[in-house]
């Protein structure tokens, strides 16, 4: 008997250690019981104006409407919303200090999305933070921001936004004030699905998914699957700290009215990260763009697949993957590293490089995979006084690039091989080795893991150009190894 009593202790002082406790409410889109949250029998209509710090309110299935976050900071303690799933709807194994689990029925509240039309960040001066955003998914092959479908299963982006026509923002944080005044730290979004007004909402209001224009500092975008953007899905002027990962980003649209991007940026940013996403489809500007007075540093983007889907003709873009524009712009330390492009476009010769407006630019640009870039000659490298650090990327069918290529790139304008296993569905593993892609530059971390979570290099010390390492198994017959004098040679 001690000995079992000393395993249990030992397994709940584990469970203790590993887990935060914490008080936990029940929420859905209509009330019930005596609506004070204490269980799903009871549960509280609709998320309260005022949140308590330290808790977690789980969601329901179903529509929510638009949320004010507002609820004041005290010191880093952090609120959660977490959407409620089968596998976790609030009970003591779930980490909570009550159990909420009595009146849970899976079917009517765990099987699929909390959806709000808007979630906005108030007003108040600084912007409240320390906000998790929680859809509660699991990371599988197929879930959540991995693979692109439209993930709407409860285990998949349990979180939603669906925007509304003529809505200028989604996810609206920092009170709409262009200053640095409003600022905001450490939210987290992850497990979320954001689904913009699309190609229609571009009319005279432009659409932003996530816009922090009072300044969002160690932000974390995780797991989320945004698509069908009227204009941008970031616009975020001010930040000292904003990561994207593991996520899937589909669509913009881009007219004369809003200027089409993935991320746009003015004033201050610094240390902004995205890999190991799918991006598709960004048209406009550019890709990654800092104007209107932008001062940048430490922008670091690799292990991302960016595509145009095969026999799509929507346009591309026309500063550049990135693009430093309008005078007195400045970026430093802008790396494009790892990453694999495929079938895209631009609207000029040149505009899938880097683009500047006068202020020298220092960008990194190494290991990278380029594949069917159309129509051809549309790389070019322009740092305005800056300099260009690139080395060992590859562009196969992509035409010759402008400028900046080095003894230890591989060019071949025509005739390649195909390296994916199925680029047309998004399946941008590697098919083969071949000598084509690779030969990548060795690097410490974080670029020596690829998309997949594979080490770089491989055990037999080949580091794979592009986003993923050759994982061998099951592939298409290995295309014949390109002679070791095409590197660096264009043919």
């Amino acid at each position: 008997m001690q000995n079992r009593f000393l395993v249990a202790l030992f397994l709940f002082c584990t469970f203790i250690a590993g887990r935060s406790l914490a008080a936990c409410h029940a929420v859905g889109p209509t009330g019930a019981g005596d609506g004070s949250g204490s269980n799903w029998a009871n549960r509280m209509n609709n998320l309260p104006r005022t949140l308590t710090r330290g808790d977690v309110y789980y969601l329901a299935d179903g529509d929510y409407g638009k949320y004010t976050f507002s609820t004041p900071n005290s010191g880093t303690t952090t609120i959660t919303i977490k959407k409620a799933q089968s596998y976790d709807y609030g009970r003591a194994s779930d980490g909570c200090t009550n159990d909420i689990s009595s009146g849970w029925n899976p079917s009517t509240m765990g099987a699929g999305q909390a959806n709000w039309g808007e979630f906005y960040g108030g007003t108040s001066t600084p912007q409240p933070g320390y906000l998790i955003l929680d859809g509660n998914g699991k990371t599988t092959v197929t879930g959540c921001g991995i693979a692109p479908t439209a993930a709407t299963s409860a285990s998949d982006c349990g979180l939603k936004i669906t925007a509304s026509q003529g809505q200028d923002s989604d996810f609206d944080i920092g009170a709409n004030n262009n200053d640095g005044q409003h600022r905001t730290s450490s939210w987290t979004i992850r497990y979320f699905e954001i689904l913009g007004g699309g190609d229609a909402n571009n009319g005279a209001q432009s659409e932003e998914e996530i816009r922090c224009r009072g300044a969002c500092d160690n932000f974390l975008v995780d797991h989320a699957y945004f698509h069908d953007t009227g204009c941008d899905f970031f616009k975020v002027p001010w930040t000292t700290a904003f990561t994207v990962q593991n996520s899937y980003i589909r669509q913009n649209m881009s007219s004369a009215t809003c200027h089409g991007q993935l991320w746009y940026s003015e004033v201050n940013i610094s240390n902004v990260d995205f890999h190991s996403n799918i991006i598709q489809d960004i048209q406009g500007t550019g890709i990654w763009v800092c104007l209107t007075g932008c001062q940048s540093t430490n922008i670091n983007i690799y292990n991302n697949a960016l595509w145009r889907t095969a026999g799509s003709n929507r346009p591309g873009t026309s500063n550049g993957i990135f693009s430093c524009i309008n005078s007195g712009n400045r970026c430093t330390n802008w790396s494009f590293i790892g990453n694999t492009v495929v079938n895209y476009t631009a609207d000029y010769a040149g505009a899938l490089g880097t683009h500047c407006d006068g202020n020298p630019d220092t960008w990194i640009w190494k290991n990278n995979l380029f594949y069917g870039i159309t129509p051809s000659d549309r790389i070019d490298f322009q740092t305005c006084g800056g300099s260009l650090t690139e080395s060992n990327n590859t562009y196969l069918n992509s035409g010759t690039p402008k400028s900046g290529i080095s003894s230890t790139d591989i060019v071949i304008p025509t005739g390649a091989p195909n390296p994916f296993v199925n680029w047309q569905s998004a399946n941008f593993q590697l098919a083969s080795q071949n000598s084509y892609w690779t030969g990548g530059a060795t690097l410490g971390a974080p670029y020596n893991v690829d998309f997949a979570g594979n080490s770089r290099p491989d055990s037999s010390g080949v580091w794979n150009r592009g986003a993923y390492q050759y994982a061998g198994g099951a592939a298409p017959p290995t295309a014949p190894a390109a002679p070791t004098n095409l590197k660096g040679v264009v043919h």
